[in-house]
């Protein structure tokens, strides 16, 4: 009864909140699988998988759903299923450990890597400082998601410290945080961006990590590696090897990475395993949060997290790109023990 009322609360809330001109947009990304197939086909289908299936019409067009039947429409994790997963199983009094990322930095000090400092509580010469040892920053919205708001820094370029500070906390990025040097391998990938690894992961009742999904993010052209802000992602096996090629918000598929010219699908993570280990061990730190999407970097020392999602987003491969046409949902069902 609880996911029933849930999904009708979703169905009621996706629509009233259409825009049919992202609708349209969507629609014709998934034509693209399926050219011949006109728009009056589609986008009813793509309400209808709304209902069926909890998806949305973005992910509707990003897994290419005019691929695939309906059996294999429902092995699909979305993430309307994704949030109702993090409701039921993680803590509601314990979720701005995540929300918050001043205090994830506190409650992960140990894992997260890097010096921090919060402009809206430190001192004048506690920036001076900060900065001098940390020219190049990266500053965020504590509260941020999907990558808003997210800006780098040389500080150097500005005529004083505090005409630097000012801007930050005028942009809403008090939190500043070191600019991390991450593997020369990860750097070859792509330099300009700290790319990262969402590991997904579930601890279940006997306190056993499961590893539900796998994903190499990449930036591209830009200076953050987020899907939402420009970025692109591939899924990789239980050793850290990429799948397959990579494709972005916009449904562009990449064999080759534009800027440096690596071939995605042959991409391997150095320090994989330890990247596994670190993740389980994050997994149980806050036993009230067992579901989590981690963001990890790795540095050239190891692993470090940049920060946790209690809602993370949920990422598969295409069917268009690799042939696959089974999602993650029973690697969900599996370890979560739910229908």
């Amino acid at each position: 009864m609880r996911w029933f009322i849930a999904r009708i609360r979703y169905v009621f809330e996706r629509a009233t909140k259409i825009n049919f001109k992202r609708i349209i947009g969507f629609a014709r990304q998934a034509q693209r699988v399926t050219p011949r197939t006109p728009l009056w086909i589609i986008i009813p289908d793509m309400f209808f998988c709304v209902v069926r299936y909890q998806t949305t019409f973005e992910h509707y067009a990003q897994w290419d759903y005019r691929l695939l039947r309906g059996r294999e429409r429902a092995t699909f994790m979305t993430e309307p299923k994704s949030a109702m997963l993090s409701r039921a199983f993680n803590s509601q009094a314990k979720r701005k450990i995540f929300d918050d990322k001043v205090e994830f930095a506190k409650v992960f000090s140990d894992c997260i890597g890097r010096e921090w400092i919060d402009l809206r509580t430190a001192s004048e010469t506690e920036i001076a400082d900060f900065v001098a040892r940390h020219p190049k920053v990266i500053a965020k919205d504590p509260e941020g998601v999907g990558g808003d708001d997210i800006k780098v820094y040389n500080v150097a370029d500005y005529a004083d410290v505090q005409t630097w500070a000012k801007e930050a906390k005028r942009a809403r990025t008090p939190l500043v945080e070191e600019f991390l040097t991450q593997h020369p391998e990860m750097s070859r990938l792509y330099p300009e961006a700290v790319n990262t690894m969402r590991i997904v992961t579930y601890v279940d009742p006997a306190k056993k990590v499961h590893v539900l999904a796998r994903v190499l993010k990449m930036g591209n052209g830009g200076n953050i590696d987020n899907y939402s802000g420009g970025g692109m992602y591939t899924m990789m096996d239980e050793h850290g090897h990429a799948l397959h090629a990579a494709y972005d918000g916009n449904g562009t598929v990449f064999e080759i990475h534009p800027a440096t010219k690596v071939r995605i699908a042959d991409f391997q993570v150095p320090m994989f395993d330890e990247v596994i280990e670190f993740a389980k061990k994050l997994a149980v730190r806050v036993p009230e949060m067992p579901y989590i999407g981690w963001d990890i970097a790795l540095t050239p020392e190891g692993p470090v997290v940049i920060e946790g999602n209690h809602n993370t987003g949920v990422f598969q491969t295409r069917p268009a790109v690799t042939g696959t046409k089974e999602g993650l949902l029973p690697v969900y069902q599996r370890a979560m023990k739910f229908k």
